[in-house]
């Protein structure tokens, strides 16, 4: 049976929180960025979005989701390979 010390314990603690601050960070990202999309795509409001302004929101937000994701896994990634 494997246990961890306290210092292993803290430093994984440590690893973990920094995990959770950067999803933090990236959601906030999202926010920011689905309002730019919002405020580039939308000309003014009205009841109903054309098939244009809908189509730019979700390109502008989906290109950013997905930028965000990799950068996410990326730091994942380097977590993971800290911890071995």
């Amino acid at each position: 049976m494997y246990t961890m010390d306290s210092g292993q314990i803290d430093q994984q603690l440590a690893q973990d929180l920094e995990l959770e601050r950067q999803k933090g960070k990236i959601q906030q990202e999202i926010f920011q960025k689905s309002e730019m999309c919002w405020d580039m795509c939308v000309g003014s409001m009205s009841a109903k979005f054309d098939g244009k302004t809908e189509s730019c929101i979700v390109n502008c937000v989906e290109r950013y989701v997905d930028t965000a994701v990799a950068i996410q896994k990326r730091f994942q990634e380097k977590l993971s390979m800290g911890r071995m």
